[in-house]
């Protein structure tokens, strides 16, 4: 509850990110794919705006719930590797940070989360000797992951290793049952198959994106840094209770969950990850962690230490709070260095001021007879969605949007593309300008109030009229290319 509200007393705060304007549009275009998430994010979108309004708090009170859940599922961790009401109150006190953080947006990592928790919660559920055909358990295991590839495809990390720990430990092979992996794998591909369906239809974006990115990710994401990161993510003060859960889980009892979850980091540095991409496998650490030191409380009897982690772990939490979620107010968090810090908070900044400038550009820069033969051009999804959610705040009508920038190219463009034949461009770079406009003015560049950089800020706002022949899709096809 407290992790509820906390996040609700801020979720109006600093705006709208550009990944959220992008969800928020994808779930205005529902399909069985998107090229560099699955279908779950912008379901759930749609559903916040069906349900609870057009609106931020409402999309962030989904991310929410969904983080107030995995912290449910944190408890029945506990429960579940034989801990009691202590070891779950330390548990979700180390992971209460992570959660809190991950919610402060609607994105598909609290989703992911959760669908990693419910993995760990049904791998955790396997049994060894008599019980190991229960097909009841193979199947949680299966929806766990139908759900999470649903979510976000970095799950098949997760998935390789929990089969390492499986094949490679006593205490995995004696879970093993053929009909029950069977049971879970049919489970998966059944619930993938649109998904892949989708893909082969449009030539397999993701894969494409994925493996482009692979490198560009690598090098922003060296070993030091991953490392660093991860250390920071996953609370520094909970380091105790997640290295005494690695201890735990590489027990004889535990060893193929153990083996499991030390492998999940190493594999994402490997694969050119980022460090957040490996987060959600902690929880099970935590979980682990909890149950040996409450264990160790009760030996002890005596208290001890007994009231000083938990303590520790929620002053810390406390006064790591600005980075945590945006409870400063937008001027403080620019001027004192936390935008700095956390580059999402600067993410969330400008996309009112884009879509005025765009505005101002489309009525006070085009002639009459231009704006109706022009559409927006915009090289990236943050400025496409801006100017959908923002465009025309005098209470005009926003101009036509059209973007090559992932799975926006896919979707129908405005009725007004097929007879335009002039683009207002936002960020296009000069070398596509020169190869494709017969005429081109500068109307403006864009800023933002506060004056910070981010993805949005610096693209030049450019009108551009098309050669002859050349449609408004297919020069939006050649940014794409």
């Amino acid at each position: 509850m407290v992790k509820l509200v906390l996040n609700a007393l801020v979720s109006a705060r600093y705006g709208w990110h550009i990944d959220e304007l992008y969800y928020a549009d994808s779930g205005r275009h529902l399909d069985w794919g998107y090229v560099d998430f699955p279908s779950v994010t912008p379901v759930l979108a749609a559903t916040a705006r069906t349900l609870l309004g057009d609106s931020l708090p409402a999309l962030r009170l989904v991310a929410s719930l969904a983080g107030a859940a995995t912290l449910v599922v944190i408890a029945l961790l506990v429960r579940r590797l034989g801990g009691g009401r202590d070891a779950q109150i330390v548990a979700m006190l180390a992971t209460f940070p992570v959660v809190l953080g991950a919610n402060a947006m609607f994105q598909t990592v609290s989703f992911d989360q959760l669908a990693w928790a419910l993995i760990l919660l049904a791998f955790l559920g396997l049994r060894p000797g008599a019980e190991r055909d229960d097909l009841r358990r193979w199947a949680a295991l299966g929806g766990a992951v139908a759900l999470a590839w649903a979510t976000k495809y970095t799950v098949g990390v997760l998935v390789g290793c929990l089969l390492v720990g499986l094949v490679t430990t006593r205490s995995g092979r004696a879970r093993w049952s053929n009909r029950g992996a069977l049971l879970a794998g049919v489970i998966v591909m059944v619930a993938a198959l649109p998904n892949l369906w989708w893909q082969a239809r449009h030539g397999w974006p993701s894969v494409d994106f994925f493996t482009g990115r692979r490198g560009e990710v690598s090098d922003e994401n060296p070993p030091i840094r991953f490392a660093a990161e991860l250390l920071v993510l996953a609370t520094p003060l909970a380091l105790p209770v997640w290295v005494a859960g690695v201890r735990r889980l590489l027990r004889p009892e535990w060893r193929h969950v153990g083996v499991a979850a030390v492998l999940v980091a190493p594999l994402w540095l490997v694969l050119g990850g980022k460090s957040y991409y490996a987060l959600p496998v902690f929880f099970v650490l935590h979980a682990a962690g909890a149950v040996s030191i409450a264990e160790r409380w009760a030996a002890r009897r005596e208290g001890g230490l007994r009231p000083v982690l938990p303590w520790l772990i929620g002053v810390s939490t406390a006064l790591a709070l600005p980075l945590i979620v945006p409870v400063l107010p937008t001027a403080t968090m620019v001027s004192s260095g936390v935008a700095d810090v956390r580059d999402d908070y600067p993410a969330q900044l400008g996309g009112p001021d884009l879509a005025a400038q765009v505005d101002e550009a489309w009525v006070a820069g085009l002639s009459p007879a231009e704006r109706s033969r022009t559409v927006v051009l915009a090289d990236d999804y943050g400025s496409a969605g801006a100017v959908r959610r923002f465009g025309r705040g005098d209470g005009g009508e926003a101009p036509p949007v059209i973007s090559p920038a992932l799975t926006n190219r896919y979707w129908p463009a405005p009725a007004e593309a097929r007879t335009a034949d002039a683009v207002l461009t936002i960020g296009v770079e000069d070398d596509w300008l020169t190869a494709h406009c017969t005429d081109e003015r500068r109307i403006a560049t864009v800023g933002n109030r506060w004056d910070v950089e981010n993805d949005l800020r610096g693209g030049p706002i450019v009108w551009c009229e098309l050669p002859a022949g050349l449609t408004v899709g297919e020069a939006r096809d050649d940014l794409a290319g």
